[in-house]
């Protein structure tokens, strides 16, 4: 199927899927469908498409909404998962910081948001690499969100316990060493993961602040608005420790942008996030960062030939980031 008729097939999914919100349904005719995700799996296709009739129609029914499947085939209890993640986040920040659920249709596992028409960071900080926007205030808006989303259910500290963390460290060194998952440079994601048990240990009881995490806390779910940043797919509730968000951000900035842990250009990131939930977030993060640098690592084809767009400059970050981390 060639890219065309994907999407094709994407937009007309949508329109079938809307058509299943009864208050969208007599605005169906008038609304055009823009894919802004898709992504098949043996499950079935997600994905996410702008539902818009601005500028065709009068302003009293104007129409600007997202809509979000879900695969047909995930079991209702993973939506419901994902749903309260996103309702638990709106509860707790409010409409100005997480899209507004407008509709939801458990059967067809989808719900409808407020569109919100911004850029990602990840694309607000490739265009200050071109000198459009400041990558200061975007760091800083994207500490910012993230600092106010751990603080809203900030609980106790609890002592670090990292065996969840070293079962899956564990699992990918077998995996990589018996060559059911290859990497590339296997011999040196091989020597780096044999000191990851040592790292934890070293902070293993120490006290680790507590919340609710988003999960997945990429560059690409956070929206830079005027107003700050907009989170976006949620993951679920779970209370864990605040460095499992903070490691998945902070690899993901360094994959893409920076390689330098010790970048001076994160310090607008932590002085949005704020200092003081920083402190208490870095023993956890000293030994989960690198855990998720092998993770994101992982995920690199072994043949070059087989990599993505992008792929072989977020390797060579990972690699110069994994030679500092592990050297400190």
């Amino acid at each position: 199927m060639s890219e065309l008729e994907d999407r094709q097939a994407a937009e007309h999914a949508a329109l079938e899927i809307a058509a299943q919100h009864a208050w969208l349904r007599p605005h169906l005719s008038s609304l055009m469908p823009v894919v802004l995700a898709d992504r098949i799996s043996d499950k079935g296709r997600r994905f996410v498409v702008r539902l818009t009739n601005l500028g065709r129609v009068d302003d009293a029914d104007a129409i600007d909404v997202v809509l979000k499947a879900f695969a047909a085939g995930d079991a209702l209890e993973e939506f419901e998962h994902h749903l309260g993640g996103h309702q638990k986040a709106l509860e707790n920040l409010g409409p100005g910081a997480v899209p507004e659920i407008l509709s939801i249709h458990p059967e067809t596992r989808s719900l409808i948001m407020r569109h919100i028409g911004f850029r990602t960071a990840q694309d607000m900080l490739g265009m200050a690499e071109l000198g459009v926007t400041k990558s200061d205030e975007i760091l800083e808006a994207c500490g910012q969100w993230i600092g106010q989303f751990h603080r809203a259910t900030l609980e106790k500290p609890r002592p670090i316990n990292p065996k969840f963390m070293l079962r899956w460290v564990a699992t990918m060194q077998a995996e990589v060493r018996d060559r059911s998952h290859d990497v590339p440079r296997r011999d040196l994601f091989l020597a780096y993961a044999d000191q990851i048990p040592a790292m934890a240990e070293a902070v293993t009881g120490e006290l680790t602040p507590i919340a609710v995490a988003h999960g997945d806390m990429h560059l690409r779910n956070l929206l830079i608005t005027e107003n700050g940043a907009v989170g976006l797919d949620f993951e679920g509730v779970r209370t864990v420790t605040t460095a499992h968000d903070l490691a998945k951000f902070l690899v993901r900035y360094h994959g893409r942008f920076d390689a330098d842990p010790h970048t001076s250009a994160l310090d607008a990131f932590w002085r949005g996030y704020g200092a003081d939930l920083q402190k208490l977030s870095q023993p956890a993060l000293s030994y989960i960062l690198p855990i998720r640098v092998l993770g994101d690592w992982r995920d690199i084809p072994k043949r070059r030939g087989d990599r993505r767009s992008g792929q072989q400059q977020r390797f060579q970050n990972l690699l110069k980031l994994a030679e500092n981390l592990f050297a400190d």
